[in-house]
């Protein structure tokens, strides 16, 4: 048979019952299928207010009016039950994919009011529990009795599903919102349904338990919402934080949730969902608060905002590794975050197969030259020594450093012990002649060999770091320029890329010694300057999102305090942050199984 994808059909209310096997509390994996569905609903509601104007009709039957398709390479494959189709996307998401689509039916009402979108939210929200429980009804709706009826009996969704004749879904047909809206209320004609009738359990579920003649809402009446616990959910083990989304959908419309957790419109539940899905570890799974309780708030090395910046670097180093010469500065004011984005792009080098070199400079070192290019070097051959693993390479780099500088290696030997080691040299054999007049020369020379050797040895970009640049000294930017020079390595094979921080406005010397250094007439590189603003308020809103494992929209009123304090500045967020925790501002609670906050008293500070 046909390899060929195929797709196949079944009404939702039918497939979550396999949802029923699933242990939350031990394969949190299985939640990945029940999110992608709940997230292609939020989807195609959106998809039809956008194409029509219009949102599905409240009530608490949605699931009976909702079909599922999933398209799998694997159905049509000799040995593979169609039946199986979609007992297969619950457990592999690599092979198959699903999409939803909601009967039109649900659309035949022109009302949009904002107390319209409460009862659509509402009205979801009964869809989601019954996913995450798998498919058993919330015992409030249960004990109520609310469900939905006729004049002949039950009739709904799973008869017409059962009626080939008079499901379009069954002919491979699209269902277009508004455009199959005709062919519905012909269905309904065919089954005796009345308007009113195709209402019944919106007029129920909105308007009381239904004890005499019902009569057509208005938009000045209110929403009789049934209140739903979510408390099986969490028996069941599904996360804190998805049970907490559902119960915020069921109970917006009740006016008991604060402004921060009611949803507003659906474009918020579907960003929610998707963001459970693009980062479950941050948003999907429970924290052990009881571990955060003790340890308090952890600030992590994230690097929050700074794509483009970083895009730029790794564009500038890319074009290093293609063969020209490039150099890039970071710089900024205090606390923008100028290390962590260094920091950040070595992690790239490294997987990219690069050599990086990284050295900090200290301003009570300024007297003492090349302190930061010596650790750089020093760290390396510590890394080369310490590490098993890399014995081979060690071994290989020591032959060609003897044999490529010879005598003269000793001299790098006074600067960097690890060399020394590495080359076998005892500490006491090393001649110290700092008197010579031209040992700096000397240095920047051998400096610029052994870079030479590094690269050619490994066949390797090597790639310098060197931070907080404002302290540095005049002997080492002579020796990165020496190194940027035309013809300072000497080699075709070696390749060299240089990026430094530094800190804006704190001293006049670094601009003036860049200066000489970033002349292109003497420099044959090309010369990339990247500059750090302050967060915007909205970078700063995902970092304590992501900080807290919150959503955005429960933490925006907290991020908006944090951002009028700190005017956006990483550092000093961070050293915000990390206060309130210890004052006890901003605290996790055991009971809710997540962070909160005093807001009234963090604006008061």
């Amino acid at each position: 048979m046909s390899g060929r994808a195929s797709e196949h059909r079944k009404p939702l209310s039918e497939m979550i019952r396999s949802f029923q096997t699933f242990d939350y509390t031990t394969a949190s994996s299985s939640l990945i299928p029940a999110l992608r569905l709940t997230c292609s609903l939020a989807d195609e509601i959106l998809k039809a207010k956008e194409e029509t104007g219009r949102s599905p009709t409240p009530r608490i039957d949605w699931i009976d009016y909702i079909a599922v398709y999933s398209q799998s390479n694997r159905s049509n494959q000799i040995g593979i039950d169609i039946e199986n189709a979609f007992d297969n996307i619950l457990t592999d998401d690599d092979d198959d994919d699903i999409r939803v689509e909601i009967l039109p039916i649900l659309f035949d009402n022109t009302e949009n009011d904002e107390r319209q979108m409460d009862g659509v939210l509402y009205s979801l929200g009964i869809v989601f529990y019954e996913i995450f429980s798998g498919g058993e009804r919330p015992a409030e709706l249960e004990q109520k009795q609310i469900g939905e009826t006729t004049h002949g009996g039950e009739t709904g969704a799973e008869e017409l599903f059962d009626e080939e004749d008079f499901n379009p879904f069954l002919q491979g047909e699209t269902i277009h919102h508004d455009g199959e809206l005709i062919m519905y209320q012909n269905l309904l004609s065919d089954y005796n349904l009345s308007d009113d009738d195709s209402r019944s359990s919106y007029d129920m579920a909105f308007q009381g338990d239904g004890d005499g003649p019902r009569k057509r809402r208005t938009q000045n009446e209110n929403y009789n919402m049934c209140s739903v616990s979510v408390e099986p959910l969490k028996e069941k083990g599904v996360p804190r934080s998805l049970c907490d989304l559902v119960a915020n959908m069921l109970d917006c419309a009740n006016g008991t949730l604060r402004k921060d957790e009611t949803y507003q419109d659906m474009s918020e539940v579907r960003d929610d969902l998707q963001l459970m899905l693009d980062k479950p570890s941050i948003y999907l799974h429970d924290q052990d608060m009881g571990r955060l309780s003790t340890t308090g708030l952890q600030i992590g090395d994230t690097l929050f905002g700074r794509n483009a910046e970083l895009s730029t670097i790794k564009e500038a180093y890319r074009r290093t590794v293609a063969g020209d010469n490039e150099l890039v500065t970071i710089y900024g004011h205090s606390g923008t975050g100028k290390s962590t984005l260094a920091f950040e792009f070595g992690k790239y080098v490294l997987s990219d197969g690069g050599i990086l070199l990284s050295g900090k400079f200290d301003q009570r070192q300024q007297g003492k030259p090349f302190s930061a290019l010596a650790s750089a070097f020093n760290q390396y051959c510590g890394i080369l020594l310490q590490n098993c693993e890399l014995a081979p390479s060690k071994q290989k780099l020591a032959h060609r450093i003897n044999h490529v500088l010879g005598r003269e290696a000793h001299h790098l030997a006074k600067l960097i012990p690890n060399l020394a080691s590495m080359l076998g040299m005892e500490s006491n054999s090393i001649i110290h002649d700092e008197g010579c007049t031209n040992a700096q020369n000397r240095l920047q020379y051998l400096l610029c060999r052994f870079v030479e050797v590094i690269s050619s040895t490994f066949a390797a970009t090597v790639t310098l770091c060197l931070d907080d640049l404002q302290w540095a000294d005049s002997a080492s930017i002579a020796a990165v320029n020496q190194l940027l020079l035309a013809g300072g390595i000497a080699s075709q094979n070696a390749k060299f890329f240089f990026l430094g921080c530094y800190r804006e406005g704190e001293t006049d010397k670094c601009d003036s010694l860049w200066k000489t250094l970033c002349n292109n007439d003497l420099v044959n590189a090309r010369s990339t300057d990247v500059k750090l603003d302050c967060m915007d308020e909205e970078t700063l809103t995902t970092m304590v999102s992501e900080t807290l494992c919150l959503l955005p929209r429960l933490t925006r009123s907290l991020s908006s305090i944090i951002y009028r304090k700190t005017k956006g500045n990483p550092l000093f967020v961070s050293q915000l942050m990390i206060s309130l925790s210890k004052e006890g501002l901003l605290r996790p609670s055991l009971s809710r199984r997540r962070w909160e906050w005093d807001k009234e008293k963090i604006q008061c500070q």
